[in-house]
């Protein structure tokens, strides 16, 4: 089952099937956070609060001559753009949080971090970690040649620390287990599928899914308390955008459950709880295909 958990660095992963329910991204293969390699691309986002949204009309009147006048007889709604917000409680993840602060995933085995070395020139980009770790990651934001000293105390509130002629800038917390490193990109949005799982605390109760296939996210940005220990929540934005060209949900789903379409997406309702990984497995596979 997708794990519905509130933060799994603190909660050690454990299972919570909270009512209001959790969401994955799913992330389109231009993504930065899109993986080739792996099978199952979703992000899944944990339990959210505080959703809202809203709906903004596109419109079009239509004239008629009356009276050898062209006056307005009618007005008519063309689309509806959802635009909403929802608050996530998974503070800890790395790659929730890269998404938070409009960043990418990359490699760690592409990019490493290695310890600070004295006398040792460094191009802007690359990646240090102090020798006495700290938890946190420093880039260089100023190239240059260290000195024979390393710089002392190592600052953690996302500013800089000098050795010799380099700078290094505090990127926050490494992220932990996780083969993974965040790296800063200022706000960017991301492209997707959203979906939504509403579930119900009485176990074995039908719960209803919401796949919206074409959508654009973004965090709130990059800003104070970004090491998530003083976090309660990361808050997002979402555009819903227009069903892609040509995309239907998966035949088997369709047969099973007929979906309803509403804007940006669709309504999967009264799924039984033992059949939910497996249609938003296949809610994946076909964005894909």
């Amino acid at each position: 089952m997708y794990d519905k958990v509130q933060n799994t660095d603190n909660l050690d992963k454990r299972m919570i099937n909270l009512s209001g329910g959790y969401r994955l991204f799913v992330p389109d293969a231009a993504s930065p956070f899109f993986n080739p390699t792996a099978g199952r691309q979703a992000i899944n986002m944990g339990h959210v609060r505080a959703p809202s949204e809203t709906y903004t009309p596109t419109t079009k009147k239509i004239g008629s001559a009356v009276y050898g006048n062209l006056r307005d007889v009618l007005e008519v709604t063309t689309r509806v753009e959802e635009t909403g917000t929802f608050e996530t409680i998974s503070v800890r993840n790395h790659i929730i949080r890269g998404l938070w602060a409009g960043s990418k995933a990359v490699a760690a085995g592409a990019t490493p971090i290695a310890a600070f070395q004295a006398n040792t020139a460094y191009a802007a980009g690359q990646f240090v970690v102090p020798t006495s770790a700290n938890g946190h990651y420093y880039e260089v934001t100023t190239a240059g040649t260290t000195s024979s000293t390393e710089p002392v105390n190592w600052k953690t509130d996302g500013t800089t620390n000098t050795s010799g002629t380099v700078t290094f800038t505090d990127r926050g917390v490494i992220p932990e287990s996780s083969g993974l490193v965040v790296i800063p990109r200022n706000r960017a949005s991301f492209t997707g599928m959203l979906i939504d799982v509403s579930v119900s605390a009485i176990a074995g109760q039908p719960l209803e899914i919401f796949v919206a296939p074409a959508v654009v996210l973004r965090g709130d940005g990059y800003g104070s308390g970004r090491d998530g220990e003083n976090e309660t929540a990361l808050k997002f934005a979402y555009t819903l955008l227009a069903p892609p060209a040509g995309y239907v949900i998966p035949s088997t789903i369709d047969a099973a459950f007929s979906p309803v379409k509403v804007n940006g997406g669709y309504d999967i309702l009264d799924v039984p709880e033992n059949q939910e990984v497996a249609i938003i497995d296949k809610l994946i596979a076909a964005y894909y295909d």
